[in-house]
C-alpha cells in the first residue's frame, strides 16, 4: 500500500514537472470561466433549467449512439433552435454579466476603496432612515441605486436634481400632490441625480396580483440593470427592496440598512477581491 501511494505521488510530481507556463495560464482561465459559469448559475436561479439541458444533451446522445437517425435529427435542430431560445430567456443576466464585465477595474479588485465604502454607508443610513418616516405617514416611494450601471436608456422622463442624498430631501420629494412626488428617483454616484422617472414593469407573469405599478416597476428595472430598488407602498407603508428580479417585502429602518450594506458595501468588497469569493460560490445568499 506505501509502495502505491509513493509511485502515485512520485507519478504525479513527474506530471507537474512537465508543465508549462502557458500551461498553468491555460488552467487559470478554465478555472475563472467555470468560476463564473457556475456564479451565473447560482445568482440566476437557473438550476432547474440546467438539469433538463443536461437531460437534453444526455437524450441527444443517447439517441445518437443508438443509430436512431430520424430522431437524432429531430433533437439536433431542437438543440440548435434551443441556443436562441437560452439567449432570449437570459437576456438580463446576460446583459447584467456583460455589463459588469464592461465596467470592470482590474485596480479596483485590488485596492481599498475605504473612502467611497463609508460613503455608500452614509447615504444607505439616510435612505433606510427616509423609508422609515415615509412608511410612518404611508407616502409611496420609489428609489433606485445605481451600482455604476448607467440606466438612462432604460428609464423615460425625469427631471435632474443633482443633490447630495438626505432623508429630508428624499422624504419632501415624494410628498403628495408635489410636482416631483410621481415616478422613481435615481441615485448615482452617491448623489440623487433625477426625480420623476418612469421604470419599465416586470414582465414576470407569476408575480403576485396584489403588487401595484409601483412594485412592478421597481422589480422590472431590477431584472433588466444591476440596481437596487426601495420601495415604499403608499396603501400599507410597507417598506420593500428589490434586486436581480426578487421582491423581498416587511423591512424596517434597520433590516433595511443592514439589506443595502450586504447589497452595497459587501457585494462591492466582493467585485473588488474575486478570489476571496470563489469559496462563496454556492453559499447562501440573502433571504428572498
Amino acid at each position: 500500500m506505501f509502495d502505491i501511494l509513493i509511485d502515485f505521488f512520485n507519478s504525479a510530481l513527474d506530471q507537474i514537472s512537465l508543465l508549462r507556463v502557458a500551461d498553468a495560464f491555460d488552467i487559470c482561465i478554465v478555472a475563472f470561466l467555470v468560476y463564473f459559469l457556475l456564479k451565473f448559475i447560482r445568482d440566476s436561479h437557473t438550476t432547474r433549467l440546467l438539469k433538463g439541458v443536461i437531460f437534453i444533451i444526455v437524450g441527444v446522445q443517447v439517441v445518437y449512439l443508438s443509430n436512431l437517425h430520424v430522431t437524432s435529427y429531430i433533437f439536433s435542430k431542437c438543440v440548435q433552435i434551443s441556443v436562441i431560445a437560452l439567449v432570449v430567456i437570459f437576456q438580463p443576466e446576460l446583459r447584467r454579466a456583460l455589463d459588469q464585465v464592461g465596467k470592470t477595474s482590474f485596480s479596483k479588485w485590488f485596492s481599498g476603496d475605504t473612502v467611497d465604502d463609508t460613503k455608500t454607508i452614509s447615504i444607505i443610513k439616510e435612505i433606510s432612515h427616509a423609508a422609515q418616516l415615509m412608511s410612518n405617514d404611508k407616502t409611496g416611494a420609489l428609489i433606485v441605486i445605481e451600482q455604476g450601471t448607467n440606466i438612462n436608456s432604460m428609464i423615460s422622463s425625469g427631471i435632474v436634481i443633482d443633490a447630495e442624498v438626505t432623508s429630508e430631501l428624499l422624504t419632501q420629494i415624494f410628498v403628495h400632490n408635489t410636482p416631483l412626488h410621481d415616478g422613481a428617483v435615481i441615485i448615482r454616484d452617491n448623489r440623487i441625480a433625477l426625480a420623476t422617472c418612469v421604470l419599465p414593469l416586470s414582465k414576470n407573469p407569476y408575480l403576485n396580483s396584489e403588487l401595484g405599478t409601483r412594485h412592478r416597476a421597481g422589480i422590472g428595472i431590477s431584472e433588466e440593470s444591476n440596481v437596487v430598488v426601495v420601495i415604499v407602498s403608499e396603501e400599507t407603508g410597507n417598506i420593500s427592496c428589490a434586486y436581480e428580479g426578487k421582491l423581498i417585502r416587511g423591512y424596517k429602518e434597520d433590516t433595511l440598512m443592514s439589506r443595502l450594506e450586504e447589497l452595497l458595501v459587501d457585494e462591492s468588497d466582493r467585485k473588488r477581491s474575486p478570489a476571496k469569493s470563489i469559496k462563496n460560490i454556492f453559499g447562501k445568499k440573502g433571504s428572498e
